[in-house]
């Protein structure tokens, strides 16, 4: 029977596939359904869990974990996961309508949605194992990985962490220019938050058990599809291996576990798997925001203010980072100001122009052996450090420490490779900085004692650089996770937020219409409930399990904050997932 049900599954798929589509299927947000299709659709949704197709679904996705994620096929194998799942609801019900769930509307507060009430997913799990108890999945028995109670445990005990806002989403399809690009930052960033908020199954490779898992992945289906529909013409063909450490793909390739499908059958699904999305008016109301702090921003900065999350930055001709270059911060201990050029006023006052020189011929882009090698130099000429070897010891340890802060505090947050990766130019300003700083204070502490400075400290320095920056260094070892990594998030947004100032009434007005909400009198809003929250970084063991890159993933994560940040410094800003939240909260009152 089971043999049975995976024929007709890979021939229903197929069929689709070699058909023309005349009247592609609209897949609607869950909640603009009626109460009559919801019921209907969960009513399929038993029957598929009663006659073992949602078995068969979990299992082929538990088969093929390990090839479907971390890899550019990602977001093609769950398209034709995702029809396969439609076409199993449409055997038992002819006709059931397929939704996805917009939880970028959630983003701000995903506890209060709507999704988990009774009415609709039901909520978290109880007791010991965390059956969920509640709604039309309560004590449901699945089989796969083994038979247990389909369980939810909400990451954040009674409440859930938030998501990536409708902003940010908006932000990232603006930006990619290229499938590798947005699939790996669908993958790295926003993807896994839902599946940890609820977590139980969902955070298991047999998270199909549970249909949030349908819902989310329509969601992320729809992020590709709108994307695809920004320029029509070309991201409808379009299939690479950007972001990815794999070998060259082809749209030619198998759909692992589909072996009648290819890639290039998945790309554009208004013909051959034959579905469309409708609106949920979230990435509608972001534009409208988005055109509004462009215009902002344009007047307070001039013509040549960095757009918000539009245009992306320039590429190089083979697709890979430009070598434009790089506005960098880092948080100093000491306090001083952050200015990471070599030769600027804060950062040099002490510097001799031989190693502002040596700084600007070390700093061609990439750290390399012949970088590293000028590095080393550099530290010869501050040789004169030396003292005994207590003081020598504390002075290496101490910018020991700072200077590996320094770099991975640079590496994932404040560089990104599209900017030309200048490490060594930077490592050299924080590298004066600290040198003199260590340097005059030895002095100081010398000529008070009357000790006549001795020499070694440079050797310790010049291990200290090739332990940075040599080839089994700390910067090796990072840069694996950014030396090819395509930009995927804009640069320059958050200074372009800041100068935007406020926000006009009438366009937060907008917002609450496009989405069909009852405006809130936001002066009666608490300032907190305002802004949008952070989103929270996903433990490491979610990367490794996913063939993911944690590295890339913290560079995305520090970027949606920076982002955050900018967006809630602006007057009047109400974001659409803030707006959806406030309407339900207090649009009664």
């Amino acid at each position: 029977m089971a043999k049975y049900r995976i024929i007709l599954s890979i021939m229903g798929i197929a069929a689709l596939v070699s058909g023309q589509c005349n009247n592609p299927t609209s897949r609607p947000e869950i909640r603009s359904m009626s109460p009559q299709d919801r019921a209907r659709f969960f009513s399929a949704l038993e029957k598929i869990r009663q006659n073992g197709e949602l078995d068969r679904l979990s299992k082929l996705h538990v088969d093929n974990a390990d090839t479907i994620h971390g890899h550019p096929v990602f977001l093609a194998f769950h398209r034709v996961f995702m029809n396969d799942f439609a076409s199993a609801l449409n055997r038992a019900d002819p006709g059931v309508p397929v939704p996805y769930w917009d939880w970028s509307l959630d983003a701000t507060n995903p506890i209060s949605s709507d999704l988990f009430t009774n009415n609709y997913m039901g909520g978290n799990g109880g007791g010991d194992k965390g059956c969920v108890q509640g709604g039309p999945f309560a004590n449901w028995q699945m089989n796969i990985d083994s038979p247990h109670c389909l369980t939810r445990k909400f990451n954040q005990g009674d409440s859930i962490a938030p998501f990536w806002p409708p902003e940010a989403l908006l932000s990232m399809q603006q930006t990619c220019s290229q499938y590798g690009a947005l699939s790996s930052g669908i993958e790295n960033g926003c993807h896994g938050a839902v599946h940890l908020g609820i977590s139980g199954d969902m955070s298991t490779m047999f998270a199909p058990n549970d249909p949030f898992f349908f819902l989310h992945h329509g969601m992320v289906d729809k992020l590709w599809y709108d994307w695809q529909m920004m320029n029509p013409d070309t991201r409808f063909q379009m299939y690479d291996n950007v972001n990815y450490n794999d070998p060259a793909v082809s749209a030619d390739d198998t759909i692992p576990g589909y072996p009648n499908m290819h890639v290039k059958d998945a790309l554009d699904p208004r013909n051959g798997l034959c579905y469309v999305y409708v609106k949920s008016g979230s990435s509608e109301a972001a534009k409208r925001l988005m055109q509004e702090v462009n215009r902002k921003s344009g007047q307070n900065n001039g013509p040549s203010s960095t757009p918000t999350g539009g245009a992306p930055t320039p590429k190089s001709s083979d697709g890979g980072p430009s070598n434009a270059p790089n506005s960098m911060t880092s948080d100093d201990p000491s306090g001083a100001p952050n200015s990471m050029a070599p030769n600027s006023a804060t950062g040099s006052n002490n510097a001799s122009p031989g190693i502002g020189a040596a700084a600007t011929a070390a700093g061609n882009g990439v750290p390399s052996a012949d970088s590293a090698a000028k590095l080393n130099e550099l530290t010869s000429q501050v040789s004169r450090l030396g003292g005994n070897g207590n003081d020598r010891a504390g002075a290496s340890a101490a910018l020991h420490d700072q200077q590996v802060d320094f770099l991975q505090n640079v590496l994932v947050n404040g560089m990104t490779p599209n900017h030309g990766l200048d490490m060594a130019s930077a490592f050299m300003n924080r590298h004066n900085r600290f040198l003199h700083r260590h340097a005059n204070a030895l002095l100081m502490r010398r000529e008070q004692q009357g000790e006549t400075p001795g020499m070694g400290l440079g050797d310790i320095l010049t291990g200290l650089t090739s332990g940075l920056l040599g080839k089994d260094g700390v910067v090796g070892h990072l840069l694996q996770g950014l030396g090819h990594v395509v930009e995927v998030l804009p640069q320059g947004l958050t200074e372009t937020l800041k100068a935007v100032g406020s926000i006009a009434e009438d366009v937060t007005d907008d917002v609450f219409n496009i989405l069909n909400l009852p405006k809130v009198d936001l002066s009666k809003v608490p300032e907190k409930e305002r802004q949008i929250p952070y989103v929270a970084m996903l433990p490491d063991w979610w990367y490794e399990h996913n063939n993911l890159n944690a590295t890339y993933a913290a560079q995305l994560h520090n970027q949606i904050h920076d982002m955050i940040d900018g967006y809630n410094s602006i007057q009047g800003y109400v974001s659409p997932a803030t707006a959806h939240y406030l309407a339900k909260k207090y649009g009664s009152q």
